[in-house]
């Protein structure tokens, strides 16, 4: 498949004769600049970096097919492919006949699911290009996926034809094929699809053994059985395919009891793989029980004694622990995995298993001791830093934590998503509530890039909007992030008391009070100190001194049972003053003004 064509580092932008007046020759200048230092970045893997300087490329030279391609690119390694389309075009509508160009395009076409436009994109490579087979091969791909199904079979054909000496390639060339015909409802052609493959292979027993699962898909069973025979006779499959065969077709038929049996022999059969008899245990099951994911019980010890009979073959394995993780046996998970990752250290998927069963404990220690073993193999995975940290933090080992998640976030790929949203967010948590004065300008770059990341993180959104109120500053960019958060979990105490916070910054109290008993309601007996301390300060500017009083006393207690005694002593001394002001006011104010809580105050 083909990939983006890479710039090089030291490549110089061509600014073309499109670009607007304003752009002066020390414009473009800069611009050269940023393109070639963003480039360089992004061979190194800095991709915020090179995101920020190709930005600027692109800002002092807009037109500039090589700047515009760079960033678009940049973009679709990011999955940003809205962001990155328009950037692409840019650069395809500058230079045509640019292959790299016009391959990206395609690219971003797909991604989009615009099949149309990417159709007429490769349409034009496949002419400009008509040897190359993996345009083709997506020419084949776009024209089922646009309804030509004649044009892709076609394709398909001649694509066939280049590949008859390569085994591999034709077979996935014939299931392309096969998948196309079975859509045109051709039930000679697909026969005929399998036999041609069979007769050009005929040592392969894959086209003999597809076929007759054809059979069994299409309820022919008499010939299913004939086909075996025949098969068998001329040994162009292995006795135990039969059996596995038979199996197909006795859960086919619904005979699930003989399918058992059947299969339960053929556990020790060391002709067929034991994942391949692990799908018949599962097929078997799910078809017995509809279930797709939790194998009946009735059938968890053919699967061990495959893992007793197989105990290298690491899918069975897995599995046998993903099930055993449905049925929240962990601790027998971790001690058939556990031993493994020391003979496979680098293999990912176990140590994802591992980390899987290990939260299923809900043993901590045991969560931060599987993350560090992991990150010496998998430094790219974004929840091993995530656990780390927390461990520190719950240690109070504040600077542990921050150093473990700027580890994070130099490391994980892809540095967009819900992974690095999740590690910049933390880390600007971080250098909020922790940080020394240094730090505390760093927070809000995190943030941003928190949301650059992941724009539909609704906690990274609240956290933002909530620290920007607390310093009292861009008020109504921190309404904007609160209210995106609210849309995204409507139901969230600390997000409606966040978004009430504000509203009550910016003077609307009536509307503030609404969402700040939205907050209440949701919280429960679990509503903080902050939210009825939030919800006093709202009723005292509505004028409500007696319920604001009540709510205050509240916020107090609630301040004592976190521990937190200098909020508490912060709001007894709010009471007493509102009381001293109670006593002291006349009838002529009738909208008294509300008391201001502490900016500094953090949550």
């Amino acid at each position: 498949m083909l990939g983006f064509t890479p710039l090089c580092a030291g490549a110089t932008p061509r600014i073309s004769a499109g670009t607007p007046p304003t752009d002066s020759l020390d414009a473009r200048a800069k611009a050269s600049e940023f393109f070639y230092k963003g480039t360089l970045a992004q061979r190194v893997d800095k991709t915020q970096e090179a995101l920020d300087l190709l930005r600027r490329a692109h800002t002092l030279a807009p037109q500039d097919p090589a700047i515009a391609f760079a960033l678009g690119q940049l973009y679709m390694n990011m999955e940003r492919q809205t962001e990155a389309l328009p950037l692409i075009e840019t650069a395809y509508r500058s230079d045509s006949t640019n292959i790299a160009y016009a391959e990206a395009l395609s690219s971003a076409y797909v991604a989009l699911e615009r099949m149309q436009d990417a159709l007429h994109v490769n349409e034009y490579l496949g002419k400009v290009s008509p040897d190359d087979v993996d345009i083709k091969y997506r020419l084949v791909q776009l024209y089922a996926r646009t309804g030509n199904l004649d044009k892709a079979i076609r394709l398909a054909s001649e694509l066939q034809l280049r590949f008859r000496s390569h085994p591999e390639a034709y077979a996935r060339l014939t299931q392309m094929k096969i998948q196309l015909l079975k859509m045109k409802h051709d039930t000679k052609a697909v026969e005929a699809e399998y036999k041609e493959q069979a007769r050009l292979f005929p040592e392969e027993r894959q086209p003999y053994y597809d076929f007759i699962l054809y059979l069994i898909q299409s309820k022919r069973y008499k010939e299913v059985e004939k086909q075996l025979s025949e098969d068998l006779r001329k040994k162009n499959i292995r006795e135990g395919d039969a059996v596995a065969l038979r199996v197909h077709s006795l859960i086919a038929q619904g005979a699930y009891d003989r399918a058992e049996q059947m299969l339960s022999n053929l556990n020790k059969d060391r002709q067929i793989s034991a994942s391949e008899k692990f799908v018949l245990w599962a097929l078997l099951s799910k078809s017995v029980s509809g279930e797709e994911k939790l194998l009946s019980e009735r059938y968890m010890p053919y699967i061990k004694e495959l893992v007793d009979l197989y105990p290298d073959e690491l899918e069975v394995l897995r599995s046998y622990a993903r099930l055993l993780r449905y049925r929240e046996q962990y601790t027998d998970a971790i001690a058939l995995l556990r031993p493994k990752t020391k003979l496979h250290p680098e293999d990912a998927g176990l140590w994802d298993e591992l980390f899987q069963d290990a939260i299923g404990v809900s043993d901590e220690d045991l969560i931060v001791e599987v993350a560090r073993e992991a990150l010496h193999f998998v430094p790219e995975d974004w929840r091993y830093y995530i656990a780390l940290a927390s461990g520190d933090f719950a240690k109070e080992q504040y600077d542990d934590a921050k150093r473990i998640l700027e580890k994070g976030v130099e490391s994980i790929s892809p540095q967009t998503g819900i992974g690095a949203a999740k590690l910049y967010g933390l880390l600007a948590d971080l250098y909020a509530e922790k940080g020394n004065a240094e730090e505390q300008p760093k927070a809000d770059s995190l943030y941003q890039r928190a949301i650059e990341a992941n724009p539909q993180d609704a906690d990274v959104l609240n956290n933002y909007a909530y620290r920007l109120a607390k310093t009292g500053r861009e008020l109504a960019l921190a309404e904007r992030y609160a209210g995106q958060a609210i849309k995204l979990r409507p139901k969230a105490a600390h997000i409606l008391d966040t978004y009430a916070y504000i509203l009550y910054l910016r003077g609307n109290y009536t509307l503030a009070k609404l969402y700040q008993k939205n907050a209440l309601d949701e919280a429960g007996e679990e509503a903080s100190g902050d939210m009825y301390e939030h919800m006093g300060d709202i009723l005292l500017a509505l004028g409500d001194q007696e319920e604001a009083l009540n709510y205050l006393a509240k916020a107090a207690i609630g301040y004592e049972s976190q521990g937190k005694s200098d909020e508490k002593a912060k709001v007894e001394v709010k009471i007493l003053r509102v009381r001293d002001l109670s006593k002291s006011s006349t009838r002529e104010s009738n909208s008294p003004k509300p008391i201001k809580t502490d900016p500094n105050k953090q949550r």
